[in-house]
């Protein structure tokens, strides 16, 4: 005979009540969405060209010729006037995107508190030394040299990073290529101009600024391998601007950056393992550090969407004397590259791949490419309390419109033949992770077994910025720009799914099954992370009462 404690019946009673809560707000949820989708729809159909007409938006087409790909063409108007002013001012077709109102003071202000941070606390929470090394000279502000290509970032994506590096760098380079790593060809905008050299080194605080162009037209170099021979003139723009062996070598893409707080610590921290070359003889393994890493937190297309649970691995560092054109290559030669971009097997290619090298003090000087591609090195993380552990961020696809984030996704390392015609959320899983965002719909689940097109990689910081546990960019202590930021976000994902489906000529029938294709995709999700949430739940309940026994 079964019998019950009157606390068990009343646990039930509770999940029942739970249970019988939770699916009429479920139902309230799904019916009034649906009502009001419905209602736009309808909207949609009734005064569609006015409305596809006010959201319209570029559509890139291509050609090719000889293997060589031409110019993408636009062949509409920008995506909408009300957003020109702030979007499109720039004759040479640079976009300036949501840039900041509040004078330099303002941010000049949290710079100036950084930089005056106790030192010994700032080195302890990077793991680095206050007591150089036996042997090791005092290096209380070392010289850093900074590299990354560019090609149409808008102005937005350059202040947030500039005012985190303002005053920083001895010297920068950027390189800017007339062909994208698939070979689509694309204007020098920037290159060697001295207006936008002078304007960089005003932005930066820097006086060595380097624009380089790189103009190269062998249809064999595409994806990375081109992606990293362009690289190699950063490496070349550092030694002309006067990098030495004992310098610091830094390359990012240019929506990365490590803290303000962290470069600073890198800069003045008396001893730092991975710039001490006679500690590791450029060594990248065998217990040895040669290449610093950022644990980066990734802010997606908007301040309020961060990833959550996720650490990217880039920006990267190495000393003068492992990179080259700086050190010494009779004593570190140049590994062969068969592929033109990674080292050939048997030179330090990854781990223990050493088989030809002359000794183990004998590892390859790094190219610009090995920063990004080489294995091993170390991530660093911030061990403060009231951190979320990241020493850098990631600002990732911050363009100024949709169409350059399609662009990017048909021509450039990874392409995707698709690009023009896809939902946003199905082009990738961080385009996803945006699009729930903005919409805040339910994240998809992570799981490997659920269905892909709700499947993401990572979810969401529920809340946005988490401002409680920092890393974030100084720009985003500006809270307007991040309000008419996430608003411009929201417009312009709604702009691009009305060009689509343009583009696509949906009958009306179409465009309501696909709006409702949509809401029953959210209804799967939800339903998905109430099951979790209840799992859960019931897993607490249950270790509970095993603790009661």
């Amino acid at each position: 005979m079964i019998t019950t404690t009157i606390q068990e019946r009343q646990q039930k009673s509770r999940f029942r009540s739970m249970a019988t809560m939770s699916l009429l707000l479920f139902l309230v949820l799904q019916v009034f969405p649906l009502f009001m989708y419905s209602s736009s729809v309808a909207f949609i159909l009734q005064f569609g060209d006015v409305t596809l007409k006010s959201f319209d938006a570029p559509y890139f087409g291509m050609a090719i010729d000889n293997g060589i790909k031409k110019e993408p063409t636009v062949t509409t108007s920008t995506p909408t006037t009300l957003f020109r002013e702030e979007y499109f001012s720039e004759e040479d077709g640079i976009l300036k995107g949501t840039l900041s109102t509040k004078p330099k003071s303002f941010f000049q202000n949290f710079q100036q508190e950084i930089d005056n941070f106790d030192l010994e606390e700032r080195c302890r929470r990077y793991g680095f030394s206050m007591t150089a090394k036996d042997g090791q000279p005092q290096r209380p502000n070392r010289r850093i040299f900074y590299g990354a290509l560019i090609a149409d970032e808008p102005w937005e994506l350059l202040d947030i990073i500039a005012t985190e590096t303002h005053g920083i760098f001895e010297g920068m380079v950027f390189v800017e290529s007339n062909r994208t790593q698939m070979l689509f060809a694309r204007p020098i905008r920037r290159a060697d101009k001295q207006i936008y050299i002078d304007q960089f080194k005003e932005m930066f605080g820097v006086e060595k600024l380097q624009i380089r162009q790189y103009v190269e037209e062998k249809s064999v170099h595409t994806g990375l391998v081109r992606e990293n021979i362009q690289r190699g003139e950063i490496v070349k723009g550092w030694k002309e601007l006067g990098m030495t062996r004992d310098d610091v070598g830094y390359i990012a893409d240019t929506d990365e950056s490590f803290t303000r707080d962290f470069l600073r610590a890198a800069q003045q921290c008396p001893y730092v393992e991975y710039f001490d070359y006679e500690a590791h003889k450029c060594v990248n393994g065998f217990g040895k550090k040669s290449k610093l890493l950022g644990a980066t937190r990734v802010f997606e297309s908007s301040p309020e969407c961060v990833t959550k649970d996720r650490n990217w691995f880039h920006p990267d560092m190495v000393i003068g004397a492992c990179v080259e054109e700086i050190g010494d290559d009779s004593v570190h030669p140049r590994a062969p590259r068969s592929d033109g971009f990674r080292r050939d097997n048997g030179w330090a290619r990854s781990g223990e791949d050493v088989q030809n090298l002359p000794d183990n003090s004998s590892y390859p000087l790094y190219s610009a490419g090995d920063f990004r591609a080489l294995g091993g090195g170390s991530m660093v993380h911030s061990h403060h309390s009231n951190s979320s552990g990241h020493s850098a961020f990631h600002l990732h696809n911050f363009f100024a419109d949709f169409n350059t984030t399609r662009y990017k996704y048909l021509t450039y390392g990874h392409p995707d033949g698709q690009a023009l015609t896809k939902p946003l959320e199905d082009l990738h899983a961080d385009i996803r992770l945006l699009v729930r965002c903005v919409y805040n719909q339910t994240d998809g689940p992570i799981n490997s077994g659920a269905d892909y097109e709700e499947k993401q990689d990572f979810q969401r910081v529920e809340g946005g910025l988490d401002t409680r546990h920092p890393v974030f960019p100084i720009y985003f202590h500006d809270e307007d720009y991040r309000r008419r930021k996430h608003a411009a976000i929201l417009r312009l994902v709604n702009e691009d799914e009305y060009s689509r489906m343009k583009r696509l000529n949906l009958t009306a029938e179409e465009l309501e099954m696909d709006a409702f294709t949509q809401r029953f995709r959210e209804a799967k999700r939800f339903i998905w992370a109430h099951e979790a949430r209840v799992q859960a739940f019931r897993q607490k309940v249950k270790e509970k009462a095993q603790m009661l026994l």
